[in-house]
C-alpha cells in the first residue's frame, strides 16, 4: 500500500511546492491531499495538480485513512497546534521549520509525539538522507581532511517571497516577529545546525554560542537581514585514534542578496589539520583539498532536495523502536541552538 502524504498549509510554499513536485514523481509515496484556508491559493493547486483532494479545512485530511503523514508547511506560529491534532489522528508528522516559536511551543508537541508513539520531526533534519550530507559524514569520519577545525558557512539569500513568482519583499509570515522567532539568520542557519550535528556526530555547548544580528539593508524589518554567530562542537568518534578536538562553528546569513548586486551565495567550507573540504555546486561535489596536491572530487549522487521516498522506512523504523537519522530530539536540539543565537545576540 502506498505511504499517503498530505500537505497542510501553504504558507511555505517553497517546500510545500517541493513536496507536491517530489511526491507527484514519486512511486513510494502518494499526494493524498493538500489544506489552506485560501480558496485561491488551493484553486491554483488543483489546477496543476490532477486528481487531488483541495479543502480549507485540514481535519478533513486527519479523518482519512489513506493519510500516513502529514507535512505542515503553515507558519511557524501555526504549526504546534497542526502537529498535535495531527498526532492524536495517529498520523506521522514533518514540520515547518523552524517548528515552534519556543521550547515550551515544542515540548508540549514532543509530549504528544511519546504519547501517541507517532513520528515527528522538523523539515531540516530531511538533509540527512540526502547523499550531500551522507557522503560529507562518510568523509569526515574517513579523516579525509584529518582533525577538523572550523565549519563555516556562508548564505547571503534575498528577503521571501510571498507566494511562487511574486517578487521577494513582499508581505510575508518570514518578515513577522509574531510568527516566527527569527529572520534571515534562522531562515538557513537551522539547516546548518542540523547539518553540522549530523556530519559530526556531536552536540553544540549551549555555553559557547555568541554572536550578533543587524539589519543592515532593510532598516525597516520587524527581523533581522543579517546574523553571524560563533560556537563550538564537540564532535563523537576518531581521526586515525585520536579522539576528535571541539570545532568551531562559523554560521553567516542573510537577507541582502536581493539589494546587492552579485550578492547571492552560499558556501560550505570545513578547515582540518590536513586539508580543506567544500562543496562545489557546479559539479555536485565534495572537493578535497590537501596543499599544492590536485583537490580530489567526490561526486554527489543527483537526488531531489528532499528525499520522500525515505519517509515510509523512517516511520517504520520509528514505530519499532529503532534509531532513525532524525526526529524529535533532534528538532529540539537545533531549535534550542537557535534560540540560544537570539539570546546571546540581544
Amino acid at each position: 500500500m502506498a505511504f499517503g502524504i498530505a500537505v497542510i498549509g501553504l504558507d511555505h510554499w517553497y517546500t510545500a511546492f517541493g513536496v507536491l513536485d517530489i511526491a507527484a514523481g514519486s512511486e513510494r509515496v502518494t499526494l493524498a491531499g493538500v489544506a489552506d484556508p485560501d480558496r485561491d491559493r488551493l484553486a491554483g493547486i488543483a489546477e496543476t495538480t490532477a486528481g487531488i483532494s483541495a479543502v480549507t479545512d485540514y481535519r478533513e485530511l486527519l479523518r482519512r485513512e489513506d493519510v500516513d503523514l502529514v507535512a505542515i508547511c503553515a507558519p511557524t506560529d501555526q504549526a504546534p497546534e497542526i502537529a498535535q491534532a495531527a498526532l492524536r489522528a495517529g498520523k506521522h508528522v514533518l514540520s515547518v521549520k523552524p517548528p515552534a516559536r519556543t521550547l515550551a511551543e515544542l515540548d508540549a508537541v514532543l509530549a504528544v509525539s511519546a504519547e501517541t508513539g507517532r513520528f515527528y520531526g522538523s523539515f531540516e533534519g530531511m538533509q540527512r538522507v540526502h547523499p550531500k550530507a551522507q557522503t560529507l559524514r562518510r568523509l569526515l569520519a574517513e579523516g579525509a581532511i584529518g582533525q577538523p577545525i572550523t565549519y563555516h558557512q556562508v548564505g547571503h539569500g534575498g528577503l521571501p517571497s510571498p507566494w511562487r513568482g511574486e517578487p521577494s519583499g513582499g508581505d510575508s509570515w518570514w518578515l513577522r516577529a509574531a510568527q516566527v522567532p527569527g529572520g534571515a539568520w534562522l531562515d538557513h542557519a537551522i539547516y546548518a545546525v542540523d547539518l553540522a550535528r549530523y556530519a559530526f556526530g556531536g552536540e553544540v555547548d549551549l555555553r559557547t554560542i555568541s554572536g550578533l544580528t543587524d539589519r543592515r539593508v532593510h532598516s525597516s524589518l520587524a527581523v533581522e537581514d543579517y546574523g553571524a554567530a560563533l560556537m563550538r562542537l564537540t564532535p563523537t568518534g576518531a581521526t586515525d585514534g585520536v579522539a576528535l578536538a571541539p570545532v568551531t562553528l562559523f554560521i553567516e546569513d542573510t537577507w541582502v542578496a536581493d539589494a546587492v548586486k552579485g550578492g547571492g551565495a552560499h558556501r560550505l567550507e570545513i578547515l582540518g589539520t590536513a586539508g580543506t573540504l567544500r562543496f562545489d555546486p557546479a559539479t555536485n561535489a565534495w572537493i578535497v583539498t590537501k596543499g599544492s596536491a590536485t583537490p580530489v572530487s567526490h561526486p554527489v549522487s543527483a537526488s531531489p532536495f528532499f528525499i520522500l521516498d525515505a519517509l515510509p522506512e523512517v516511520t517504520e523504523q520509528h514505530l519499532r523502536g529503532e534509531a532513525t537519522p532524525f526526529g524529535a530530539a533532534d528538532a529540539r536540539a537545533n531549535l534550542e541552538i537557535c534560540l540560544r543565537f537570539y539570546a546571546a545576540a540581544r
